[in-house]
């Protein structure tokens, strides 16, 4: 299966270590190799005369350049060389206005999409999804909401007699990672660059901190979860910025940034925010480095999932196992 790659930051290097390590697991696994024709970062496009090894790409962006061997493009000419699966593992953008334009043209080209980049899904999720019905293409996006805990193939392929009644979640780490770093007497800069000293955090936090990243997942959440068609625009959501200085040291350790998604009456009710929880709830038992969520069901009752660390190796390897999905897709 021909890929193509967009994105080569903490993600996507991971990825390549996984590709190259897990080789013969997924080959196997997926019944055809994974064969990277084209590399896309804030350097440029690179498109390779014979497919790469993820390990020498990796060794080569490590060094701070594409490997030799390449002829320097653009995405029009990574979509000519017709890939199977575009990757899409590239930052945020606050419209996401460039990956939706990259994705209908990688549409129209035939290409499968699989992403990490909740920019686009959360601000154009109807747009994308209707033009990839029409056109008999795949959007998977495991990756955009909880890291390495499967959410969106957990309830598709677990879950399939069953409808949610209520999602409750912890799927965005670095605020509350930095919360409770600031309930414990830590200043909001020191607690910041802790979480981008442990890779949680990226150097750019403000969409972490400002609770935008758990908003655009809530989105994404309650549009593939209950077939909604929401944008940023129709949820209200708030950050660190918002808490003050006391509400912290009073009640900051049971302090969560969370997603709560339910029907109520028939109404649809949609909520990201820090809420001070009881003792009791699940998303206090979960570690400050995790991430993780309770669905409760009508069919399969009450499910928990959770991870005890998440991070950039965690998240690459749910965009792996979309690709593994698509590749036996394909195949069949």
């Amino acid at each position: 299966m021909k890929v193509a790659l967009m994105g080569l930051g903490n993600v996507g290097r991971n990825l390549l270590r996984i590709l190259d390590e897990e080789e013969n697991r997924i080959s196997q696994a997926c019944g055809s190799a994974i064969e990277i024709i084209s590399a896309s970062d804030s350097s440029g496009t690179a498109l390779f005369r014979q497919p790469i090894r993820p390990k020498d790409l990796l060794n080569a962006k490590v060094k701070g350049s594409f490997p030799t061997g390449f002829t320097e493009g653009s995405i029009d000419d990574v979509l000519e060389m017709k890939p199977d699966a575009i990757i899409d593992m590239s930052p945020a953008t606050k419209d996401g206005n460039r990956e939706l334009g990259i994705y209908l043209k990688a549409i129209k080209h035939g290409s499968h999409i699989i992403t990490a980049n909740k920019s686009p899904l959360a601000l154009h999720w109807k747009e994308i999804m209707d033009e990839a019905r029409l056109n008999d293409i795949s959007i998977l996006h495991e990756a955009t909401v909880a890291g390495g805990v499967p959410i969106f193939n957990f309830v598709k392929f677990s879950c399939g007699p069953s409808s949610i009644i209520t999602f409750h979640g912890i799927v965005s780490l670095t605020a509350n990672y930095v919360l409770n770093l600031m309930a414990k007497g830590i200043d909001f800069k020191y607690a910041v660059k802790k979480a981008q000293e442990m890779g949680i955090a990226e150097a750019d936090y403000t969409d972490d901190t400002s609770g935008l990243d758990a908003a655009r997942k809530s989105v994404i959440l309650a549009n593939a979860l209950y077939n909604r068609n929401y944008t940023l625009k129709d949820i209200k959501y708030s950050g660190i910025e918002q808490l003050s200085p006391d509400d912290i040291m009073e009640h900051g350790k049971k302090m969560r940034l969370v997603t709560d998604l339910k029907m109520v009456n028939g109404k649809f009710e949609l909520f990201s925010g820090f809420r001070t929880l009881q003792d009791e709830d699940f998303c206090l038992t979960i570690g400050e480095t995790s991430l993780g969520y309770e669905l409760v069901t009508n069919n399969s009752g009450t499910l928990r999932l959770y991870s005890t660390h998440d991070g950039p190796r965690e998240t690459a390897s749910a965009v792996v196992n979309d690709i593994m999905i698509l590749a036996r897709s394909i195949q069949r």
